[in-house]
């Protein structure tokens, strides 16, 4: 016989007294007044864990009445369809409900406490933590049950160029408009080690952020943007990541549809980021077989890994009669680490910020190609949306934020997604910022890559004039800068101007 919610209202829950400790000291770090607060916290935290909790056992800790646990009415009818959805069940008796309760209870607080320990007891932290861990993915944005992201606020944001951001003829005071009318929104700083090329990227960074709300994907290569003075992941709300120890969760071979024209256009779209790699040198006959496998994979693969394409275009080798070459090596090198795991398609992904940890000891051809396949999908993915809203003024929305720090190490590559990003994402809301150490660093891109900068600024570095006044004109002398000070070039204005950025 099926139990009725008014048996439910008066019967006793409790968990484990070893749950019990564990919630008075949530209740007292989170500042709960109540136990109410965090068992029913806790509850719903492990209601967000797919796998059913383990049965408890032991001694047991203080009840609450169904009514005080639950509440009445909608709220209890509410609880009960959840914890009976997430069984896949309903109970057949109060006890084996009480049993579950148990379960949920005590699992969702080892859940809580292990976060607030992982957040150093901050509330602020945990709560951001939990926020973001607790969330569902769901269905994307666009497909049967998908929710569109609320579109960014739309207004002129005006940032000083670093803390003084002053004119250092005129006293003028200096500000970039990155979603104005005419501009763009994409920036390079480079310098030297210590001219303040980071501190002022970052500063500007914050800036925005506190603005509005838009997600940053950021390729941190120094682990410096996550330090104590820049703590981006803070400000963004980002979650960090470092593959192949946390492979970034992206199915970066998503496809918004599954027409052989969508199939053979990302095929080619893959293909090219691949052989662009530093080192591949694949020639004609690679490229056409690479461009073959990428096809099969993605028409029989979903989601589709690099281990796919790499066991496809062993059977196009082989369907072939060519022997393993540079090709097969480069993914298998690719594949020998978990770089992606497809658990987030580019919609739930970009819409998030997120700080990818690319550390020394990784080889150049894995952060290269993390960054390679990041930033193509990005590049598709905003690609694939309207363009982004704009207000009376022409002032744009920003969607997303791309940084790349030490840029050095993929510029010249003319990688496909990161050109793309520059020439062709600012009406759909991209923004992408570079920060390098020297303007020679951009000799390998064209100039119409230069161009597309609404910001460049370059602090002290003893780069050729060549090279200096292929980005900032004649007359600017990056040598001969004095601390904090900067030579700018802002899209639109005939000349570079010397500013003082910060003291």
């Amino acid at each position: 016989m099926a139990i009725g919610l008014d048996e439910i209202v008066t019967a006793s829950f409790r968990t484990t007294a070893v749950a019990d400790d564990l919630q008075s000291n949530v209740k007292d770090k989170l500042g709960l007044g109540t136990f109410l607060a965090p068992a029913r916290l806790a509850i719903a935290r492990s209601l967000a864990i797919p796998e059913p909790p383990p049965l408890v056992a032991g001694e047991v800790g203080r009840p609450l009445r169904g009514a005080q646990l639950f509440g009445t009415g909608a709220d209890l009818a509410a609880w009960v369809s959840l914890l009976v959805e997430h069984s896949g069940r309903a109970p057949e008796s109060v006890k084996e409900l009480q049993a579950l309760v148990a379960a949920h209870w005590a699992r969702g607080l080892t859940v809580i406490a292990q976060g607030l320990e992982n957040a150093k007891d901050d509330p602020a932290e945990f709560w951001i933590t939990l926020s973001r861990d607790a969330l569902p993915d769901g269905p994307a944005p666009g497909e049967p049950g998908g929710v569109e992201a609320p579109p960014m606020p739309v207004g002129a944001i005006e940032i000083p160029v670093g803390p003084i951001a002053e004119d250092v003829g005129s006293g003028e005071r200096v500000v970039w408009r990155p979603n104005a009318s005419g501009g763009s929104p994409h920036a390079a700083f480079m310098g030297g080690i210590g001219s303040g090329k980071t501190r002022t990227a970052i500063g500007m960074l914050r800036a925005i952020r506190a603005v509005t709300p838009v997600p940053l994907i950021a390729f941190d290569f120094k682990g410096d943007m996550v330090d104590a003075d820049n703590a981006l992941d803070r400000v963004f709300d980002a979650q960090v990541i470092s593959p192949p120890h946390q492979p970034v969760p992206l199915d970066f071979m998503a496809l918004a549809d599954r027409t052989p024209t969508s199939i053979a256009l990302a095929a080619q779209r893959l293909r090219d980021s691949l052989t662009t790699l530093k080192g591949s040198g694949f020639g004609a006959q690679q490229k056409d077989a690479l461009a073959e496998a990428a096809e099969r994979a993605l028409r029989t693969c979903t989601p589709c890994r690099l281990t796919d394409l790499r066991d496809a275009l062993r059977a196009v080798y082989a369907d072939r009669g060519r022997k393993d070459d540079g090709a097969i090596t480069t993914l298998n090198d690719l594949c020998r680490l978990p770089l992606f795991s497809p658990d987030l398609d580019p919609r739930s992904f970009f819409a998030r910020s997120w700080i990818i940890r690319l550390s020394q000891d990784l080889p150049d051809l894995v952060r290269v190609s993390v960054v390679t396949l990041v930033t193509d999908a990005l590049d598709r993915y905003l690609n694939s949306l309207p363009d982004a809203p704009t207000d009376d003024a022409g002032n744009r929305a920003l969607r997303v934020i791309c940084v790349i720090d030490e840029a050095h190490r993929i510029l010249g590559s003319k990688l496909p997604g990161l050109s793309g990003l520059i020439r062709l994402s600012r009406s759909k809301g991209g923004a992408v910022v570079l920060i390098s150490q020297s303007p020679e660093d951009f000799s390998g891109e064209d100039d119409e890559f230069l161009s597309e900068m609404g910001l460049v600024t370059a602090f002290a570095t003893n780069a050729s004039p060549q090279a200096v006044r292929r980005i900032l004109g004649r007359g600017a002398n990056l040598a001969t800068l004095q601390k904090g000070q900067a030579w700018i070039k802002l899209r639109g204005e005939q000349a570079a101007r010397r500013i003082a950025a910060w003291k």
